[in-house]
């Protein structure tokens, strides 16, 4: 097993550079009895833990290269697997469904609390509507006073109106020539 060992490393090497491959761990024999697999570390980095396989098909003296991968080891981070749109999306509205409830429910508490609140202060419904009119009329007469618009514009004392949005002669207008 360890004949096409120098070989497997040069795939290794050339496949992704010297400064990658690092040692030797182990050979594996795969289902079928002429594959190969020789596993080296990964020294890339990003990658620790990982490993480099080369597969070789062996055929008594030779060996041809198969592929060269660099696979996770049992301790490598790797990916979250792979939930299709419709699982997540009817995770996500499962979600916003419980947060709308809970939103109710607190708004139903707060409104039963503020009821509770109400008819705990002291004053009864009667002693509350007997107020209300003094209220009305109070704000009938602030409505009914006459209110003075002055039209001319108190800062602009020449008398003559402005254009546009400068009330003002010559700003914006004129520029020094040389």
């Amino acid at each position: 097993m360890t004949l096409f060992l120098s070989q497997a490393r040069a795939a290794a090497v050339e496949s992704h550079g010297e400064h990658a491959v690092g040692d030797y761990i182990q050979t594996l024999q795969e289902a079928q009895d002429q594959v190969l697999a020789y596993q080296f570390a990964s020294k890339v980095k990003g990658y620790p833990d990982w490993l480099f396989n080369v597969l070789l098909f062996v055929d008594g003296d030779t060996a041809t290269v198969s592929e060269v991968l660099l696979l996770p080891g049992e301790t490598s981070l790797t990916a979250p697997s792979w939930v299709p749109w419709s699982e997540r999306l009817a995770d996500y509205k499962a979600l916003q469904a419980a947060l709308e409830a809970d939103a109710a429910a607190a708004a139903d508490e707060e409104d039963s609390e503020e009821d509770v609140d109400d008819s705990q202060d002291g004053t009864s419904e009667e002693d509350a509507t007997a107020a209300e009119p003094a209220e009305q009329t109070a704000d009938l007469a602030l409505a009914n006073v006459p209110v003075e618009v002055d039209t001319k514009d108190e800062a602009d004392d020449s008398g003559v109106e402005g254009k546009g949005f400068f009330k003002w002669k010559g700003i914006g207008r004129k520029k020094k020539r040389k």
